[in-house]
């Protein structure tokens, strides 16, 4: 017969204790953590996981019967904060920084001065296009998006904006679907909802006017997307200083 296995006396294996309290401690101070951060990705970040696990699941499992549960956080209504809502997280494919590191900030400056003014001027390819590669690099994820929007900024895309605004007949020049005009509201719509410094510089551009304008437009497209742009801004204390309540209302009752 086979005689039953001893019981582990921890006492004979100092080094083994130790190493199960110490692992009994990080879980806990992990639990603790977790309990006491407001959003599930600075916890996942203090783990050094994947940020979007938090809109997948509500908890992290650690083994039988242990797991560290998120923070349960709402997702803010499209419909009410326009293009404020948040950026999405890295893919997760793209999440291994040494082989697929962010755009530096010459490249973006590059990549974006070519396209405003060269790719556009020669006529390679329509407004629509050049801005709709713009807007996804843009609304592109947290990580990259700072970096498109300062390269954008810098090689005079505020400008740019409102030259494609001005032109005669922008607002009917289609390519596809939407116009050049309903690409300008939103790339204007999503610098100002997402980034501070972005918001600062169009709003002294004075590009919330085409924001206004753009929700008296007869087209149903370009209308929605200067309402989902004002929605946006006013998110944000700069934009309430320049958007004052009546004219907000005016806007939205349109």
């Amino acid at each position: 017969r086979c005689r039953p296995a001893p019981a582990l006396c921890w006492s004979r294996y100092p080094a083994m204790s130790s190493m199960v309290n110490e692992e009994v401690e990080a879980v806990t101070a992990a639990k603790d953590m977790a309990k006491a951060a407001r959003k599930a990705e600075e916890v996942l970040q203090a783990l050094k996981m994947w940020e979007g696990w938090g809109r997948y699941h509500s908890a992290i499992a650690l083994g039988p019967d242990q797991e560290i549960v998120l923070p349960v956080q709402e997702e803010p209504d499209p419909d009410t904060v326009g293009f404020a809502y948040p950026l999405p997280p890295l893919e997760f494919s793209l999440r291994n920084s040494r082989k697929f590191p962010p755009p530096t900030e010459e490249a973006a400056l590059r990549e974006m001065f070519k396209l405003l003014h060269y790719v556009c001027k020669e006529g390679l390819c329509t407004k629509n296009y050049v801005l709709s590669v713009i807007y996804n690099w843009i609304n592109s994820n947290r990580r990259d998006s700072p970096i498109w929007q300062r390269g954008f900024l810098t090689a005079g895309g505020a400008d740019k904006l409102k030259e494609f605004w001005d032109e005669e007949g922008s607002d009917q020049e289609l390519d596809e679907e939407y116009s050049v005009r309903y690409w300008v509201l939103a790339i204007i719509g999503r610098m100002m909802g997402t980034s501070q410094e972005s918001r600062a510089h169009l709003v002294k551009e004075g590009l919330v006017s085409l924001i206004l304008e753009g929700t008296k437009s007869d087209q149903t497209e370009i209308r929605e997307c200067a309402v989902c742009a004002l929605k946006g801004l006013i998110q944000h204390p700069e934009g309430r200083e320049v958007v004052t309540y009546k004219t907000l209302i005016e806007c939205l009752a349109r």
